[in-house]
């Protein structure tokens, strides 16, 4: 997990929740990773993947597969929060 995701430990009592901003994140990210940034449990997660699938890319969380693993890009979580992808 990258540093900018690290941020949920405990800081004077206080838990930092996910991060502000995608500056930092990986290219590609795993879709619990994915789910830590637009704050939604890792299940529902997979479920808006699987849903992407299934409509063919209209609704959902869009990933993409990589190997065995499948993966959200960053461009696309960008796009889905409206904020440009970082350089």
């Amino acid at each position: 997990m990258t540093d900018q995701m690290s941020r949920t430990r405990a800081i004077g009592g206080h838990t930092m929740g996910p991060p502000t901003t995608l500056e930092g994140l990986p290219l590609m990210l795993t879709v619990a990773e994915a789910a830590e940034v637009l704050r939604l449990s890792r299940s529902s997660a997979y479920k808006l993947a699987e849903e992407h699938r299934a409509s063919g890319g209209r609704s959902g969380l869009p990933t993409q597969k990589l190997g065995g693993r499948l993966l959200v890009r960053l461009v696309d979580l960008a796009a889905i929060v409206g904020v440009e992808p970082p350089r």
